[in-house]
């Protein structure tokens, strides 16, 4: 059900990807009516998707014999999807900071929910479990519904479409390819380990994506800012300035962390006996804290939407993540101890291409400007 939900994201095509990016430029600019169309255009097509969807799910459905519980599970899946749809478009047009605020009390009382409602799980299982989904899905609905900041009328211009479509399909993309390139990890420890092994690393997947989590949400905040920034004044090396920023910041904040969490470990690991043999893995992942901002090595190619530097950017993390993957394997039979270092090794050599790229990225886009 979730690969379900996965593909059913293809249906955007890449269109609110776009919208994301062209709202709030436009709106930088001073172009509100270019920048209002955009959206109701996103708004018609994301309609479209949820129509397009229902009318598929009963052929899916009438091709495969489902119990009660699997009908139950692809229902929570289909309202989640096609949900989606809509709160995905609802989300992106939050674009100013009174704006972030509502949205994101309106994500911290989903958050309060979901704690409340979580003993839901150990007295009813498996549907205890999918009637959080619905009561959050639908309660994030209405929320975001309710106080969106654009009220507006949906309009379907295919030229429009196309134009969004032409600038979302590569940020799509981008996004996709990284999701796949980060399983890589765990295909090679089934390739060259065992599932015991994929079980013993689950703590240090836990972690790194717990720090991942920080280069997820400060995009999520300073993207539409910084792309308003520069629809206001076209400066990329002003940008590159206020991102360069965000990477102090975040060495700051989490070298300290790490430390603490390094010397706590020992103890913490004792709660949880069965992953003790992770203990080593751990600490090294540990190392992943002041990295984790290389996730934000493609934002100001993003911002200045330049697709050939997104594609080096993937391309370049790929290389990386395989190559030392295969050459650590060589030197040593330990697949975790490889896994771990590899992400390590990955990360610090996609921070230093990624900072490289973008001063000179910046600095080039700038002089352009100029002349």
């Amino acid at each position: 059900m979730v690969i379900f939900e996965t593909y059913a994201t293809f249906l955007r095509l890449g269109v609110v990807n776009g919208m994301n990016r062209e709202l709030p430029y436009y709106l930088g600019v001073g172009k509100t009516e270019e920048a209002h169309e955009f959206a109701r255009n996103t708004l018609a097509f994301s309609l479209l998707n949820i129509l397009f969807l229902l009318l598929i799910v009963p052929f899916i459905i009438l091709n495969f014999e489902f119990n009660s519980t699997y009908l139950a599970c692809i229902s929570v899946a289909v309202f989640r999807s096609t949900t989606a749809f809509y709160t995905t478009y609802l989300s992106g047009t939050f674009r100013t900071s009174d704006h972030f605020n509502k949205l994101s009390n309106i994500q911290f009382i989903i958050l309060i929910s979901k704690l409340l409602l979580s003993p839901l799980i150990f007295f009813w299982g498996l549907y205890g479990f999918l009637l959080i989904e619905v009561v959050l899905t639908s309660f994030n609905l209405l929320l975001l519904h309710k106080y969106r900041p654009m009220h507006i009328k949906p309009s379907l211009k295919w030229s429009v479409i196309l134009t969004l479509m032409k600038t979302g399909v590569p940020l799509f993309l981008t996004s996709y390819l990284i999701s796949v390139i980060d399983t890589i990890p765990r295909l090679f420890i089934l390739s060259y380990g065992n599932e015991l092994l994929l079980g013993l690393y689950s703590p240090v997947f836990i972690i790194i994506s717990t720090l991942a989590i920080l280069p997820t949400t400060l995009g999520s905040y300073y993207y539409p800012k910084l792309t308003y920034l520069f629809g206001q004044n076209g400066s990329a090396l002003q940008v590159w300035r206020k991102i360069k920023k965000l990477y102090l910041a975040t060495l700051i904040f989490t070298v300290p962390a790490i430390l603490f969490g390094y010397l706590i470990l020992d103890d913490v690991i004792k709660l949880f006996p069965k992953y003790i043999s992770s203990l080593p893995y751990i600490k090294i992942s540990l190392l992943m804290g002041p990295l984790v901002l290389a996730k934000l090595g493609n934002f100001l190619n993003v911002i200045l939407k330049k697709e050939a530097h997104m594609g080096i950017y993937v391309i370049s993390y790929a290389f990386f993540q395989v190559v030392s993957l295969f050459i650590l394997y060589q030197f040593y039979n330990d697949v975790l101890f490889c896994v771990v270092w590899s992400q390590v090794i990955s990360s610090l050599c996609l921070l230093i291409l990624s900072f490289l790229t973008n001063q000179r990225v910046a600095e080039k886009y700038s002089i352009i400007k100029i002349k």
